[in-house]
């Protein structure tokens, strides 16, 4: 292989050479007998010259007419020697079948230059001599030419010495263009057009060799980065989910084992999902709809759109599992037609371009291919798995940017890309158009599953208890009661989301009694960190000497600086660390006297990586939801001494620079308000309406969203009357488009629906129940005169139904009734 490919290097090279070197000697041709016909062989102009003329071969013939006029020999006789005599008979036959000269050799080209030619030196010296002059560089190409074609060249080994001697050729070629401009007085634009077309010739003739070179190596070149990138990727398949809370860096687990499936749906056409639109696919063929759905011509991308703890992350590390395994064993469907895999982390990437990411993934195949490796790669079946382009920095911006530049003509490549709902929009309009695009969204864990999927988190953290009697009785106790919680909560939006699973597995193995019917997203999310506050004060009490209490306001200081952090962080959609967020980290913990060793770690994940040799410590949040999280506790600090607007001016003076709007902050501004409505604040009511007036500026537009803000919270009386507010402002506004919405009211919606619907005028309202419930929604329905009622049911009677709610209506109210 090594030995084909340094003969790739040289025949690429000597192709180049003798193509663009005969481009620039056969325009110089043309200059130096610019009153020659094309149509007119060589031979015949040359024998018409004009005694008067200063081409070298008149000059030769003049000169020995007069050394032999004795002999008186005619001019015609002497000119047809001469000619002869410069010129063999192979050459003089084929200048006569190309009058024009335009299919000669670099060596006969030479010849017709140097005799042919108007002002051009006969003398040796000029020809040999490094100078400006045109003579020298004509000299220098054939004299090149020939030690190319007897491969007398300095071998070139690698992709570089290539570039480095196609770049000497290059300003060789340049440098006679120029000079030929100055002897023959040729115009600007003539010669920059010339010089283009050799650069042009330079290009086309590397790409054609390339090609074949491709074709000839592409099945060594599949099977070869294919192994290499296995092994870069093999770390990829393992995962911690609360690794910011177990304290040990390697507590990792095989993907495979704690994966559960992930519902994958379609949305409805107003954006909203209700399940009578829901069109499921199976998490496992996601990857066919693209297949399905376009053109095999053009290059795919099929978004994953999905909130936050969606499971997003955990998907793309699912199919990178996937792929490392053997064909035959796995269950992902669609993954066989790929010759290759790629990942994209848009969270962590410090690189710009594909060449870069090749050279960082495939450093061997990078030295080894050198400049055939993109050609290759793109004769390849590539999927690339973007994960996060809610999450993109600066340099992976550019990256994922250049990365489908690259590809916008290769039909191999498919690009599955994740993300949050509110960055799809932007990323779609700066793909490039000939991109056919695919959406799905993951809509969670099914009701089915999630039993199960929180059993298997459970048992994971309480890890192999089999040799220990007591330790296993208590997993097995807590199995039961798990499984009776689930029964009771399971069927919650909330935990809809894995990572929302995930917590509730964590929370109870380590508290159940915090586990209660009324938990929200938001109680979730501050006990967990509650949880890390308290691991890092045990830890601390255990090697500090002052009191716990001392200890905890310490800890408490450096919080803050750790939410103003987040949310700096989060405005500048970023969620690792910079050098100086680390560095306000560190000489807070310095001031409180608290060991940055541990007290960082409490609340950050750890990667380390290299970087041009230097291994380097990156500290970043664990997961998105916990910088909005931490983001609103930054703006809680500011809140007790709050005046009107307060929360705007926050957000706006640290958006400085990143001006990004309000919609990618609305989970952060639900956590807020889940907290302020908690809180006992001075000018409550003014604080908690500004939080409502931005979650509406957020990109809150329809009711039934409104309830699904209210279901995390038990509201405030002013939430509610402000959220009726902004309700009664749309629907008073007649050239709104979508006034006459329907409000669907779920399980997870029926208490939130009980507060307002009254409150509203009477709409449209759909009831989609699939449990029993204690709600009575009879009164807050009663002013709607149009109920659509989904009505679930089972016979015989095993599960829950929505008999109840049938005997609550007036019969003249419901207008559909749908039995499931």
């Amino acid at each position: 292989m090594a030995s084909t490919h340094k003969e790739w290097f040289f025949k690429e090279y000597r192709d180049i050479f003798e193509t663009t070197g005969e481009t620039v000697l056969t325009y110089i041709t043309r200059c130096g007998m610019d009153r020659k016909s094309s149509t007119v062989s060589l031979e015949k102009y040359l024998k018409n010259l004009s005694q008067e003329s200063t081409v070298n071969f008149n000059i030769r013939a003049m000169k020995k007419m007069k050394e032999k006029s004795r002999d008186s020999k005619p001019l015609d006789e002497i000119r047809n020697g001469l000619l002869r005599n410069l010129f063999n008979t192979t050459e003089l036959e084929q200048l006569e079948n190309d009058p024009s000269c335009s299919n000669c050799d670099i060596s006969l080209l030479y010849k017709i230059i140097r005799y042919a030619c108007e002002n051009v030196s006969d003398e040796d010296k000029k020809w040999s001599t490094p100078s400006s002059e045109m003579e020298y560089f004509i000299s220098k190409i054939k004299k090149k030419r020939n030690n190319v074609v007897h491969k007398k060249v300095p071998k070139i080994l690698n992709d570089e010495k290539f570039n480095e001697e196609v770049e000497t050729l290059t300003e060789l070629l340049m440098e006679t263009l120029e000079a030929t401009r100055i002897r023959y007085e040729r115009n600007e634009d003539e010669i920059t057009s010339k010089k283009d077309e050799v650069l042009k010739a330079i290009s086309d003739t590397r790409k054609e060799v390339q090609q074949r070179a491709a074709n000839a190596e592409l099945p060594n070149f599949k099977k070869e980065t294919n192994n290499e990138l296995q092994n870069h990727l093999n770390h990829a398949k393992y995962i911690d989910p609360l690794h910011f809370l177990s304290g040990h860096e390697n507590n990792k687990v095989d993907v495979q084992t704690l994966f559960s499936r992930i519902d994958v749906v379609n949305e409805g056409n107003d954006g909203l999902l209700r399940e009578k639109d829901i069109n499921h696919v199976d998490y496992l063929t996601i990857l066919e709809i693209t297949k399905a759905r376009s053109p095999l011509s053009c290059p795919q991308i099929l978004l994953v759109e999905g909130d936050a703890g969606s499971g997003k992350t955990t998907l793309i590390t699912f199919i990178v599992s996937e792929w490392l395994i053997d064909e035959g064993d796995r269950c992902m469907k669609g993954l066989d037609h790929y010759d290759l895999l790629l990942r994209v982390v848009c969270r962590e990437e410090n690189i710009s371009t594909l060449d870069e990411l090749l050279k960082q993934v495939l450093p061997s195949s990078y030295i080894k291919y050198g400049s055939y490796l993109v050609p290759l790669l793109k004769k390849c079946k590539v999927l690339f798995l973007v994960d996060g382009l809610d999450e993109m920095n600066e340099i992976s911006d550019k990256l994922v940017k250049n990365i489908l530049s690259e590809g916008k003509e290769c039909g191999n490549f498919t690009f599955m890309c994740t993300s949050r709902p509110d960055s799809v929009l932007g990323f779609k309009c700066k793909t490039p158009k000939n991109y056919q695009t695919s959406k799905v969204r993951l809509f969670g864990i099914s009701h089915e599953e999630r039993t199960h999927f929180v059993l298997k988190h459970y048992e994971w953290l309480a890890g192999d208890v089999s040799d220990d009697t007591d330790h296993l009785k208590k997993r097995e106790e807590g199995i039961f009661y798990l499984k009776q919680i689930m029964k009771e909560i399971g069927w919650m939006e909330l935990f809809r989301l894995p990572l929302n699973l995930l917590f509730l597995a964590a929370v109870f193995y380590y508290d159940p009694t915090l586990v209660t019917a009324n938990l929200t997203q938001s109680q979730l999310y501050n006990f967990i960190h509650m949880w890390c506050k308290e691991k890092l004060l045990h830890r601390l009490c255990l090697t500090l000497s002052e009191s716990k209490f001392i200890i905890q306001k310490k800890v408490d200081t450096v919080l803050k600086v750790v939410y103003k952090v987040a949310l700096k962080g989060l405005l500048e959609n970023r969620i690792y660390l910079t050098g100086d967020d680390e560095e306000l980290l560190s000489s807070c913990c310095n001031i409180q006297d608290l060991p940055r060793s541990e007290v960082i770690p409490a609340f950050y994940s750890m990667r380390r990586k290299t970087a041009y040799g230097v291994l380097k410590e990156e500290y970043f949040i664990p997961h998105k939801g916990f910088q909005e999280f931490f983001a609103a506790q930054h703006i809680i600090e500011q809140s007790h001494a709050y005046k009107k607007g307060d929360i705007r001016c926050i957000l706006q003076n640290n958006m400085t620079g990143h001006e990004r709007g309000f919609e990618p902050l609305r989970n952060m501004l639900c956590h807020l308000l889940w907290q302020l409505n908690q809180l006992s604040l001075p000018n409550k009511t003014m604080v908690l309406e500004e939080a409502v007036d931005l979650i509406k500026e957020s990109g809150i537009k329809y009711s039934s969203e409104w309830l699904s803000v209210l279901a995390d919270m038990v509201p405030h009386d002013a939430t509610l009357q402000r959220i009726v507010f902004h309700i009664k402002d749309r629907f008073d506004n007649k050239n709104s488009s979508d006034y006459k919405e329907i409000i669907e009211i779920t399980d997870s919606t029926a208490q939130a629906a009980l507060s307002l619907l009254p409150h509203i005028f009477p709409c449209t309202v759909m009831i989609t129940l699939e449990r029993s419930s204690d709600v009575n929604l009879r009164n807050a329905i009663a002013q709607h005169k149009l109920v659509h009622l989904w009505h679930h049911f089972t016979h015989p009677n095993t599960a829950g139904t929505s008999n109840y709610l049938l005997q609550q209506l007036a019969p003249m109210q419901v207008t559909t009734i749908l039995c499931l």
